[in-house]
């Protein structure tokens, strides 16, 4: 592989996890939802194969908890699993034992559902911010072997616009310098441009640009020197629209673009030239060109 590649990774949740609908679909409903990733993700997973490209899956334990039927066929497709919590908190929100505990809990969910290797980490909604940058030394603890939670952009909830934009090792604390041991942290995409980053590769984002758009800057980004890390959920290619009270604003942010998701989804897939996360992390160890950063990261 040759550069920068494109990654395409996806967040296995339902539509009512997203925290835009937290207001209207408290944790206390879900069970009363209409559930729709089992369907949603099998959509995904046969246009997958029909592109041959293989992706990371960051998985919530409460799915694994429930449909770990639908953890196999991720796994059996080949596809590489990751940890997106167990039941989607903002991680800020929590003290350094809840995050531990959470994240226990969702591995012991993922490994239930016969996935035992879970090399990857993804905060919900990339709110892995400076306040709790110390949790990534918990990451390392717990035994994953890169994060992909640094969002380094200026937006409300999960913004930190001075955090690194491309992969480092994060240097651990009790003064081990193990390349082989630290943890990666892989930052979600942007292009920089007037001293600026710039995200466009996933969510709202995605859903909201035109195709020809997030083309021209997925080739601006991979000339910078970072990988195309795509990111959605299945919700995203659902024609499903729940209907529960958002405001106009929250709404739109929700679901706006989601008709044109499917189109630009199958282009991304005939262009890029794919790798997973963990794939491209350990290639990136491999090379022995990774930099260490230290706490705090900016």
């Amino acid at each position: 592989m040759s550069g920068a590649p494109d990654i395409l990774t996806i967040d296995v949740e339902e539509w009512f996890h997203g925290h835009n609908y937290l207001a209207q679909v408290p944790p206390a409903t879900w069970e009363q939802q209409e559930c729709r990733v089992v369907a949603n993700t099998r959509r995904l997973l046969a246009l997958l194969t029909d592109h041959g490209v293989t992706a990371t899956f960051f998985v919530l334990g409460w799915t694994a908890e429930r449909y770990p039927e639908l953890i196999g066929r991720i796994t059996a497709a080949g596809h590489e699993i990751g940890c997106h919590s167990y039941d989607h908190p903002l991680v800020f929100e929590m003290s350094a034992d809840d995050f531990r505990r959470d994240t226990e809990r969702a591995l012991t969910a993922l490994r239930a559902a016969g996935v035992h290797e879970v090399a990857g980490y993804r905060s919900p909604s990339f709110s892995m911010t400076p306040p709790v940058h110390h949790f990534l030394a918990i990451l390392r603890e717990l035994g994953f072997r890169y994060d992909c939670s640094l969002f380094p952009i200026r937006h409300p909830r999960y913004g930190q616009p001075e955090a690194p934009r491309h992969a480092f090792r994060l240097a651990a604390e009790d003064g081990d310098g193990d390349a082989e041991a630290a943890l990666v942290v892989v930052p979600m995409t942007t292009w920089r441009w007037l001293g600026t980053n710039w995200p466009f590769a996933g969510g709202g984002y995605l859903r909201l640009l035109p195709r020809g758009a997030y083309a021209w800057l997925r080739r601006r980004a991979l000339a910078q020197g970072v990988p195309n890390i795509v990111y959605l959920h299945p919700w995203e290619l659902d024609d499903y629209r729940p209907a529960v009270g958002q405001s106009r604003w929250n709404r739109w942010r929700s679901q706006g673009g989601q008709k044109s998701v499917l189109r630009k989804l199958e282009t991304i897939l005939e262009q890029g030239e794919f790798s997973t996360l963990g794939a491209y992390v350990a290639q990136r160890r491999a090379q022995g060109d990774l930099p260490q950063r230290a706490l705090p990261l900016c």
